[in-house]
C-alpha cells in the first residue's frame, strides 16, 4: 500500500459528518427583525430546527372558536376560576431556548401569565392541538416535545376521526396514559363537562 493511500485514509478517518445548525429563540427573534420571516408568520422551533406553520382551514377555525367559547364560559363565568387562570390562544410556549411551539390553546395559572417571559410547557394546566392536515405532525413531532417539557395534560382534537385524544403522565418523550373520547362522549375540565358533539359537529 502506498504512502499516499495511507495518508488519504488517515485524513478520511478524522473527518466528521456535517451537523445541522441549531437555532435558538433569540436567533428566531433576529430573523423576524431582519425580515426573513414576516410578522404574521408563526415559526415553531423544535430541537433547534424551524417549522413554518400552515394557515388553518375553515373547519379547524370553527372548532377552535367553539372550544374557545366553551372554555371562556367555564372559566370566566366562575369568579374563582376567573382570578386563577388565563386562556392562551395560538400564542408561544416553550421548554428551553431551542423549543418554541404554538398550540391552538393553552390554559395557564394567572401568575405564570403575568411573568415577563414566554410561558413554559410544564406550567400549563392544559394544552390543546386541533389537528386535521397536521395530525401526523402534531402526534409525531410536537407531542414528544410536550412530553419532554412535562406537559400535565394534552388534548389532540383529531378532526380526521372526530375524536379527542387525551395524553397525560409524561415520561421522557412519551405519555404513559392515552384516552380516546368519542364524539358522543363528554370530557371533564375544572369540574365541568364539555359535550364533544357540540365542538366536533361540522
Amino acid at each position: 500500500m502506498s504512502t499516499a493511500t495511507l495518508s488519504r485514509k488517515s485524513i478520511s478517518s478524522k473527518q466528521k459528518p456535517p451537523k445541522p445548525y441549531k437555532f435558538t429563540i433569540n436567533h428566531l427573534k433576529k430573523m423576524y427583525e431582519a425580515g426573513i420571516f414576516k410578522p404574521e408568520e408563526k415559526i415553531e422551533l423544535i430541537n433547534g430546527e424551524t417549522y413554518k406553520m400552515t394557515p388553518i382551514g375553515f373547519r379547524h377555525a370553527k372548532v377552535l372558536e367553539r372550544l374557545e367559547r366553551k372554555l371562556y364560559e367555564i372559566i370566566y363565568s366562575d369568579p374563582e376560576l376567573k382570578e386563577k387562570f388565563v386562556i392562551w390562544t395560538q400564542n408561544p410556549i416553550k421548554i428551553d431556548s431551542k423549543n418554541l411551539l404554538y398550540p391552538d390553546i393553552a390554559i395557564y395559572p394567572e401568575e405564570i401569565y403575568q411573568k415577563e417571559d414566554i410561558p413554559k410547557i410544564k406550567d400549563a394546566v392544559l394544552i390543546i392541538e386541533i389537528s386535521d392536515t397536521t395530525l401526523d405532525y402534531d402526534r409525531e413531532v410536537k407531542l414528544p416535545v410536550y412530553a419532554k417539557g412535562k406537559a400535565r395534560e394534552v388534548w389532540i382534537i383529531n378532526l380526521k376521526d372526530n375524536v379527542l385524544e387525551k395524553y397525560t403522565q409524561p415520561s421522557k418523550k412519551l405519555f404513559k396514559s392515552i384516552h380516546i373520547y368519542q364524539k358522543n362522549e363528554k370530557i371533564k375540565i375544572f369540574n365541568e363537562k364539555i359535550e364533544l358533539s357540540e365542538i366536533l359537529n361540522s
